[in-house]
């Protein structure tokens, strides 16, 4: 766990909000780092930890707008290990009292999002594919159920599709919304 730690604090310290902004920052994380995509959204995961974290250590000592307060929690993670460990109520009032944060280093993240989405949608257009090239394979070489199933299904409205995907799922279910 020390070592992952230390991982997390090198990578966040590498990705250099406070320097390139969280666009840069968030490319860099994607694109330069070397880091794979499971390991990507542990440093996004932790991140979101760490900001928990320090909500439920301050959020009753703190009078700062919910807005603002996230800005802040935030850019006490983008910079760094001793900014995270030796913070305290007074310091995060002062960082927003004198607007020196800046929103939010939590946008370094979305590209993580955006690519999970972008997964998502290859995997559900390769499960798709896959389900034609299996009742391709139904349609030539299937016995007499394989063929009729698929003739029924082909001639289904779209309650009755949804009726068959959930009866044999590993047909259809790519096949219907």
């Amino acid at each position: 766990m020390e070592k992952k730690m230390f991982e997390f604090w090198k990578v966040i310290n590498m990705m250099d909000f406070n320097g390139r902004g969280y666009q840069q920052a968030g490319r860099w994380l994607v694109e330069d780092s070397g880091l794979t995509f499971s390991q990507i959204k542990e440093v996004r995961n932790m991140a979101t930890r760490k900001v928990n974290h320090l909500y439920k250590q301050f959020s009753d000592d703190v009078q700062i707008s919910d807005d603002g307060f996230d800005d802040v929690l935030w850019q006490t993670v983008a910079n760094g290990h001793d900014s995270f460990y030796d913070c305290t109520a007074k310091s995060l009032t002062e960082m927003y009292n004198e607007n020196s944060y800046t929103e939010s280093f939590a946008y370094a993240f979305h590209i993580v999002g955006n690519i999970e989405d972008e997964q998502f949608a290859a995997n559900k257009f390769l499960k798709r594919e896959r389900a034609m090239k299996h009742i391709e394979e139904m349609r030539r070489y299937g016995g007499g159920f394989d063929q009729k199933l698929l003739a029924a299904f082909e001639h289904a409205d779209g309650n009755n599709k949804r009726k068959l995907a959930l009866g044999f799922p590993e047909l259809f279910e790519h096949l219907v919304d």
